[in-house]
């Protein structure tokens, strides 16, 4: 593994959340990275840890506070469990993130790659990890078309066994998202290429074998921005704010003002947006648009609030 660690010394991205091994910064950048590419994650990154520097800060924060400083990030599930696990942490383990397995993946939010990221990142602990981009190299240089979930995480363990775990688990990560990449892999580059099982068969775009997706479902929805002196008409979803949502077209009386998409997980979400007054509605409120937390879509839907209207 020396070929590979000296590589990443030498290639590594310069990433904020690479600049410490503090456990607490290691976690939040890894909950912010689920399912999310690295470049939306920088700007959140830092301007998180500023609003809540320490896990005790975190804990003490109200769920909307935490919420707003995620908003636009997605995937809110996230948000929710890295507060209650700080809780759970100042509460139980006397504000320290645990260096120990179980006691981690007791925490909400934390499941088996997580685990292995804080403990051999942040207290390089002999743990393994495998996302996509160590399941795409391990697979490329074993020639592995389709292996076992298993196979993986023994093989993933064998190599953060072979060096410095923190150095060795971030290589392997960063080697798949610059260089082993799903197409057009650059193996000229890779400090595992003469071992490759994949690149001597010239089967790399091929390795893994790509795994079966759901079918995009489309979504028609049509958003109205209703609004006065006292702000828009919008309901709050489990602490996040929206407008309201209507299945068919508002009707005569309404302001077409454009249209937006947006994707969540395998559905594609169209909105055309209106603007006018909609009948008094049970569960809605006036609130002013900046003083709320609201998700990536509705912000987007805020947007053409100021558009130019059809003509």
């Amino acid at each position: 593994m020396r070929a590979l660690s000296d590589w990443f010394r030498r290639n590594h991205r310069p990433l904020p959340w690479r600049e410490t091994y503090d456990p607490y910064h290691v976690w939040v950048s890894e909950v912010m990275l689920q399912q999310t590419q690295v470049d939306s994650v920088r700007p959140y990154y830092d301007r998180f840890l500023a609003r809540f520097p320490t896990v005790e800060a975190l804990a003490a924060a109200r769920e909307d506070a935490v919420l707003a400083a995620w908003s636009g990030l997605g995937y809110y599930s996230r948000a929710r469990n890295l507060r209650n696990a700080a809780r759970r942490v100042v509460a139980d383990h006397d504000a320290r993130v645990p260096d120990d397995y179980d006691r981690l993946i007791a925490l909400p939010g934390i499941g088996r790659y997580m685990a292995g990221a804080i403990l051999s990142i942040a207290y390089n602990r002999p743990f393994p990890v495998v996302d996509g981009n160590v399941r795409r190299v391990v697979s490329r240089v074993h020639g592995w078309a389709r292996p076992e979930e298993r196979l993986l995480w023994e093989t993933a363990g064998a190599i953060v066994n072979g060096g410095e775990p923190r150095t060795v688990n971030q290589a392997m990560m960063e080697l798949g998202a610059t260089v082993c990449t799903p197409n057009a892999p650059r193996c000229g580059d890779c400090p595992l290429r003469r071992g490759c099982a994949a690149r001597k068969a010239g089967a790399q775009t091929e390795i893994p074998a790509p795994r079966k997706r759901p079918a995009t479902v489309r979504v028609d929805l049509h958003a109205v921005l209703d609004r006065n002196r006292n702000g828009f008409l919008m309901q709050e979803d489990r602490g996040l704010w929206e407008f309201p949502m209507l299945t068919e077209p508002p009707g005569d009386g309404f302001i077409h003002l454009g249209h937006c998409r947006h994707a969540i997980t395998h559905h594609r979400v169209e909105v055309d947006v209106y603007r006018g007054k909609l009948p008094r509605r049970r569960g809605y409120r006036r609130v002013r648009f900046d003083d709320v937390p609201v998700t990536s879509l509705t912000r987007k839907i805020h947007a053409l609030a100021a558009a130019p209207t059809d003509a």
